[in-house]
């Protein structure tokens, strides 16, 4: 391979992404958009990812307690979340903190659980004993249920098993997971079950009830006012395949997703000693979530939640149709968002999701207007994202490793160097092998970015900061 001489100034080897806006956080409100600060502040993370975990955990907290009605319709609190992040982003993290007082509450079940399944063994074995008829026997064993399992959170599911749990388990749940990799990298998201695991995801972000016909006895379901949130923490390229997948696109469960891939802070995330657990900001957080989680959940006789109801107020119903509207009109064949059409299907439906659940966060009984304009900021930024994963170009993988290797030579202000020094020297990624190291100085020089005179190479152009 020859390496041709350079012509002409450097050209950039990415090509221009669309930078994030900043995550509105204080549309949050004054209790969730703090708290999402103060983390974000302290772990060295981007607003925007605490600011989704803090709205997840807020939807999982609220979603069994009430739903918006309008006009005869009913909208969960239910929200589905991606979030973009690499490894060592510190997504574990922020969850942590974020779901703290979600995961104290479903130890304690877990506790109570272990309780009362041990005193449920034990009743039913003396009932066993008892000299009483086999019928009479087996009406007591009947009449006492073994105690449900409070399976709250789940991280890996198979699709099968989350709706099951659904059914026969806690009938609110969330699938949150700081590395979403392990469920839609796994068996539930292969070829073969991807139509079905989305299907199922969507009916549940729709709040319609779970339907299963099976052959064998005991495998049928029906199961009615099921809850489920879902938060997922992606890596770049797994979320790059996610949404270029002509599939999981035509399926429509993206445009039920609130999507953010955040700036990287790495290189900026010094250490600040402060413990979280004692911030004023995140403790009255996490007091809130605290008492929704203890709130007993209203249930029907068949075990489905009976949410109370949210109404919107005259001036929150003006604007959240106003807002309706717009939307609608954006999406048509020259609008603003006919490029993101699955999401801005969805966007106003959201807007009143996001609405509610920051209305039960701040214990009102009523949607305000406040709280649909606030909603509806969230949902801009939500768009908006959208919009630049859609438009933007896929990450070329080679280029993107040219370009780190680019900018390691002009840190480390290398002088002329020859291949095998950077084989021997060179940053880890760009010695995998020979012919990688040749490939990565290959589009160096096909973007005018190193002279090379024979085997020797020298950076050429040190770019303005």
């Amino acid at each position: 391979m020859q390496l041709r001489e350079v012509q002409g100034p450097p050209r950039p080897l990415l090509e221009q992404q669309i930078t994030p806006l900043p995550y509105p956080v204080a549309a949050l409100g004054d209790l969730l958009g703090p708290a999402a600060e103060r983390m974000a502040d302290v772990i060295g993370v981007p607003c925007a990812m605490a600011a989704q975990s803090v709205l997840a955990t807020a939807a999982l907290a609220s979603q069994a307690h009430a739903n918006v009605h309008l006009d005869g319709r009913i909208y969960p609190l239910s929200l589905y979340l991606l979030t973009v992040a690499c490894s060592g982003d510190r997504k574990s993290a922020v969850d942590h903190i974020a779901l703290q007082a979600v995961r104290d509450w479903e130890r304690q079940q877990w506790i109570a659980y272990g309780e009362q399944l041990k005193a449920h063994r034990a009743a039913m074995s003396l009932t066993a004993k008892s000299p009483t008829s086999k019928k009479s026997a087996q009406l007591a064993l009947d009449a006492q249920p073994e105690p449900v399992q409070p399976r709250l959170l789940t991280a890996e599911p198979t699709i099968e098993g989350l709706v099951k749990s659904l059914c026969h388990g806690l009938p609110s749940m969330g699938l949150f997971s700081d590395e979403g990799g392990q469920f839609l990298g796994g068996s539930t998201m292969s070829k073969d079950n991807m139509i079905k695991a989305i299907t199922h995801l969507s009916t549940l972000w729709d709040g319609s009830p779970i339907d299963r016909s099976r052959a064998m006895a005991g495998e049928s379901l029906r199961a009615y006012d099921r809850r489920l949130s879902m938060h997922l923490m992606l890596q770049p390229r797994l979320a790059d395949r996610l949404l270029q997948d002509a599939d999981i696109k035509d399926q429509g469960i993206l445009g039920r997703c609130l999507i953010s891939w955040p700036e990287r802070l790495v290189g900026q995330r010094l250490y600040k000693a402060i413990d979280l657990t004692r911030d004023p900001k995140v403790h009255l957080y996490q007091q809130r979530i605290a008492a929704l989680m203890q709130k007993p959940w209203s249930r029907h006789k068949d075990g489905g939640l009976n949410p109370v109801t949210l109404e919107l107020s005259p001036h929150a119903r003006e604007a959240w149709i106003a807002i309706h509207d717009t939307i609608e009109c954006e999406s048509g064949e020259f609008g603003e968002l006919v490029n993101v059409q699955a999401a801005a299907g969805k966007a106003a439906a959201n807007v009143l999701r996001m609405a509610g659940v920051m209305a039960v966060v701040e214990e009102t009984t009523v949607l305000e207007e406040m709280h649909i304009q606030r909603a509806s900021t969230l949902m801009d930024y939500y768009l908006a994202e959208n919009q630049r994963l859609t438009e933007q170009e896929p990450l070329n993988k080679l280029r993107a490793e040219a370009d780190c290797l680019l900018r390691w030579l002009i840190k480390k202000n290398w002088p002329p160097f020859r291949l095998r020094d950077i084989t021997r020297n060179g940053p880890r990624f760009a010695r995998k092998s020979t012919r990688h190291t040749f490939e990565l100085l290959l589009q160096l020089v096909a973007h005018n970015w190193l002279d090379n005179d024979g085997d020797i190479f020298e950076v050429r152009h040190v770019p303005t900061q």
